[in-house]
């Protein structure tokens, strides 16, 4: 069975020396949030110039009840970034992608007692007009594919467009997860995609180990990624 992708372990805070020095293959690392210089940036396989994104195109800790982000490895949630029901084969969109950046925030239980949540964010930048055809390649990819509950798989449910503007929709995405001996239980994430100009923006909850994410924390938050990535030249 799928094990969750968070179980934090001692180490799992210490992805990378500095938000700066990630390898992250075609997302680069994250400028730390409310930064005014922009993050390392890449360039694809299409030969387009590399471009970089800002930190404060990202969500910002007031945000996410003060977390501040820590840049996901190379492949790591690769599911959401951006979202793939289909697996991990390449949209043809992607070669028009000049920058990308993936983080999580690891927001604290609250005082009365809710656990802690994992949010992931992915902000892709494209060519001009470009990042319409990834909207419109995932969203076909969410009809052709929705899964199963079945070892090793996802189940993908479009629960509602037009979060964010025209081009937006929410997702569940529902796995089995099982730790050691315990029986799997079926746990949901969310995650909430947007076209923003020439931008694509994922926000993932990605709950606490085998507590599931929420649907309304994602609703709120895809607002405001979607406001932040509008900032992106």
């Amino acid at each position: 069975m799928l094990m969750h992708p968070i179980r934090l372990t001692a180490g799992a805070g210490l992805l990378c020396a500095a938000l700066a020095a990630c390898d992250s293959g075609t997302d680069s690392a994250a400028a730390p949030a409310g930064s005014s210089s922009a993050a390392p940036s890449v360039t694809t396989s299409a030969g387009a110039p590399p471009t970089g994104i800002p930190g404060a195109a990202l969500l910002q800790p007031a945000d996410v009840s003060g977390a501040e982000p820590v840049p996901l490895e190379k492949g790591e949630l690769s599911h959401v970034r951006p979202l793939r029901p289909c697996g991990d084969d390449p949209y043809p969109s992607d070669d028009t992608r000049t920058a990308a950046v993936a983080v999580r925030y690891v927001m604290e239980p609250t005082a009365d007692g809710k656990a802690p949540t994992v949010i992931a964010e992915f902000v892709g930048r494209h060519t001009p007009g470009d990042a319409a055809g990834q909207f419109d390649e995932v969203q076909a990819a969410l009809e052709r594919c929705p899964g199963g509950l079945g070892e090793g798989e996802r189940q993908w449910k479009v629960l509602g467009t037009g979060l964010a503007g025209d081009e937006s929709v929410l997702v569940r995405i529902d796995q089995k997860v099982s730790y050691a001996d315990e029986k799997p239980e079926t746990v949901s994430h969310y995650a909430a995609l947007a076209r923003v100009n020439d931008a694509i923006v994922v926000v993932t909850d990605l709950g606490w180990e085998d507590i599931g994410g929420s649907e309304e924390m994602v609703r709120g938050l895809i607002g405001k990624a979607a406001e932040r990535a509008g900032t992106i030249g």
